[in-house]
């Protein structure tokens, strides 16, 4: 494991993992948020964001990523050099507990792994991303069912069973 992906819905603790896999496997650590939101919740423009990542590519050897962007090329290319690939299959009511949390506890502040002015917060527009994420998730598990045989393929469905298998790592 020295190339990890890891997707998952908002909430489920992405971030999180990610930093405890990082200090646990010595991998460079990538938090997609912290690439593509800019200061004040203002956005990387996609052609920017595929370059950073080709460059991180180049760059680093064995890393481990945080975050979906599915809708960027280098989607692709996370998959394609990625030897783990970590899905978090929490479930809506999970997500919704996750990002309630995170808020309660960042409220009016900025988390670390985010660009100044992003400031923690819920809105229409994110709830409605969450709870339809589902679908979004069914693309991406389909997605990853192509890796099975060249992959080590890792599909969550609590945080308990992650914890189980993180802390064995």
């Amino acid at each position: 494991m020295n190339r990890i992906v890891i997707l998952g819905a908002s909430g489920t603790g992405k971030t999180t993992l990610c930093r405890k896999i990082g200090e646990k496997r010595h991998l460079e650590v990538l938090h997609l948020d912290s690439i593509y939101w800019k200061k004040n919740w203002q956005n990387i423009d996609k052609h920017d964001f595929d370059v950073f990542m080709k460059n991180f590519f180049m760059t680093h050897q064995q890393w481990v990523i945080d975050g979906n962007y599915t809708n960027n090329a280098h989607f692709n290319y996370r998959l394609e050099l990625a030897d783990t690939i970590i899905y978090l299959d929490f479930g809506l009511q999970v997500s919704l507990k996750g990002i309630f949390e995170r808020a309660n506890q960042y409220k009016h502040r900025n988390r670390s792994d985010m660009a100044e002015g992003c400031i923690e917060g819920i809105d229409q527009e994110f709830l409605h991303y969450v709870s339809t994420f589902k679908n979004k998730g069914q693309k991406i598990k389909a997605i990853i069912k192509k890796y099975e045989n060249k992959k080590n393929i890792l599909v969550f469905h609590s945080r308990d069973e992650l914890n189980v298998w993180l802390n064995a790592l």
